[in-house]
């Protein structure tokens, strides 16, 4: 398609241009010219992807930026990476995987507080992002008990069949020591949508079974 021969075009130019600027000194007028490249590869690469014969029909995929944007932080120091995801970021706001990287970004660094943030914003624009949701629990994780239990409800009422979230939300609970009681309740809800756990959670016969 025209797209994978532009998407192809690109990336031999980028991978030719490269040695340019590896080992350059941050700002310099090189960096600054590869910087400018990738931003007009990543501009003029349509990220819409439409179904043949029905242009009405589209889903957007990041795969050539994302991949794109690996390759540009493959020439730059560490240092300069969250500056740059930050930036590429609110140049794609609906590019998930890009702000699933910020927030690994962020959480390395320790900035809890900036990653909560981030995190809500990324679960309002994508509600059905099973990693954001994780992300987030694990940020909220030093808040109180309702707060955890809270986020898992919301979280399912998003992603009912998801049996990873129900097994981590029964997991969070019991090793918190939630009760035997409360413990089968909530088994008993996740069957009732549908989704079973036995292979997930590696739930064996008792021994009142054998």
């Amino acid at each position: 398609s025209k797209t994978e021969v532009l998407q192809k075009l690109w990336l031999e130019y980028l991978q030719f241009t490269v040695n340019k600027v590896v080992g350059v000194q941050p700002g310099g007028p090189e960096l600054r010219m590869f910087t400018g490249l990738l931003q007009r590869c990543l501009a003029t690469v349509p990220s819409r992807v439409t179904l043949p014969y029905n242009s009405a029909t589209y889903w957007s995929s990041f795969t050539f930026h994302n991949q794109v944007i690996s390759f540009f932080l493959s020439c730059l120091p560490v240092s300069l990476h969250g500056a740059v995801l930050e930036r590429l970021r609110h140049s794609m706001p609906t590019n998930t995987e890009l702000a699933l990287r910020v927030l690994l970004q962020e959480w390395s660094h320790g900035n809890t507080e900036h990653v909560k943030l981030q995190t809500r914003m990324l679960i309002s624009s994508a509600p059905y992002c099973l990693a954001g949701w994780k992300i987030w629990v694990v940020s909220e994780i030093a808040l109180t008990w309702c707060c955890v239990q809270r986020l898992y409800q919301q979280a399912l009422q998003k992603l009912p069949l998801c049996a990873a979230l129900w097994k981590d939300w029964l997991l969070f609970e019991a090793a918190g020591g939630g009760k035997a009681d409360s413990l089968r309740k909530l088994l008993s809800k996740c069957q009732d949508v549908g989704v079973s756990l036995s292979e997930p959670l590696r739930l064996g016969p008792t021994s009142s079974d054998a």
